[in-house]
């Protein structure tokens, strides 16, 4: 698998994680979050799977002008 394409599934995984994290953490200190898992899940899939997509794009960009 090429770097570009892991490095873009990392970020995509993260993302996912992360909005799961923040959704837990927001049940667990009883800010009223009343989503469902299934609502969750699916935010956090589209989440990961925009993050990725984007970072597919935009990483050889960076990579050009020295910021990667």
């Amino acid at each position: 698998m090429a770097r570009r394409v892991r490095s873009a599934l990392a970020w995509g995984a993260a993302s996912l994680l992360l909005v799961g994290v923040l959704a837990q953490g927001a049940v667990l200190l009883g800010l009223g979050i009343d989503a469902s898992f299934g609502v969750v899940a699916a935010v956090a899939v589209a989440s990961g799977v925009a993050v990725a997509s984007v970072t597919y794009v935009i990483e050889p960009r960076l990579e050009r002008k020295g910021r990667a």
